[in-house]
């Protein structure tokens, strides 16, 4: 197992190395480093505390035919109740993503995208889930300002890894595997669809980021996982932003206990550098 890890995010790492090495080669002007970070935060006293954080970042480095992309995701919530006996805290979400990404523009329409995801969320027993994905995609549309104007078509393949609750092993009174008990892991071999669209609206007071995915493994066809995210910021400042953030994942192959469905709003602030 630790040897298709390796091997699986070898493969990724080699389309950032391109990157970088690409920058070498390149005039100094077609360089561009780019960043934003979103927080928002919550807190409620009285009856029931509730206690909420989530921090989006992400940077950013183009070149004349490259781009490439790291971002870290992190969410955090707490409650109490003080009519309980006796009253604790209840964690109701806790969650850290690591994403890499990097583009190579082929021809004016036709590109090959690579990415890498680390992420964890206990919450709904899921203790790490490794992704690495890479395959060709299309330009369907552009708009005068290519880096907030596109539609992205793209389609690939991926070696997904999840783990679930931590313990892997058959029950040891029932003698038998019990998913809901002890957790399981899972090696799938994923076909991905997905997309990614970008618009400006009201002559440029919103900016609209929508990204979705569907991976089904041909190993594992039960096992499919669906997301989209859409993002909307509107400009304060020439730095700061309203943001505001849905998140909805579709996880068929969660455990018999959890929800397999999970959303995430997320309203804030973001600095863009």
């Amino acid at each position: 197992m630790q040897q298709v890890l390796v091997r699986a995010a070898l493969i990724t790492l080699v389309g950032f190395s391109h990157a970088i090495a690409a920058s070498a080669a390149a005039d100094e002007p077609s360089r561009k480093w780019t960043g934003e970070v979103a927080l928002s935060f919550a807190a409620q006293t009285g009856t029931v505390d509730t206690l909420n954080g989530d921090l989006d970042a992400k940077l950013e480095r183009s070149w004349e035919r490259d781009v490439a992309s790291a971002r870290v995701t992190g969410a955090f919530g707490q409650t109490r109740d003080r009519n309980d006996d006796p009253s604790g805290n209840q964690t109701t979400q806790n969650s850290q993503g690591l994403f890499l990404n990097h583009t190579r523009t082929i021809s004016r329409a036709y590109l090959w995208r690579s990415a890498l995801e680390l992420s964890r969320d206990p919450t709904v027993d899921r203790e790490v889930r490794f992704v690495v994905a890479t395959g060709p995609g299309y330009l369907l549309w552009e708009g005068e300002k290519a880096d907030k104007q596109r539609f992205e078509g793209r389609v690939g393949m991926g070696y997904r890894y999840e783990l679930f609750d931590g313990n892997t092993g058959p029950d040891p009174e029932m003698g038998l595997f019990d998913r809901s008990q002890n957790g399981y892991d899972a090696n799938l071999i994923d076909g991905i669809l997905s997309f990614e669209y970008r618009n400006l609206f009201f002559e440029g007071a919103m900016e609209w980021t929508h990204t979705g995915s569907a991976a089904m493994p041909f190993n594992d066809v039960a096992a499919y996982l669906i997301r989209t995210e859409g993002i909307i910021g509107i400009p304060l400042t020439a730095t700061w932003s309203f943001r505001t953030s849905v998140l909805f994942e579709y996880n068929n192959n969660a455990p018999d206990n959890q929800n397999k469905a999970l959303t995430r709003s997320v309203v804030g602030l973001g600095y863009k550098f």
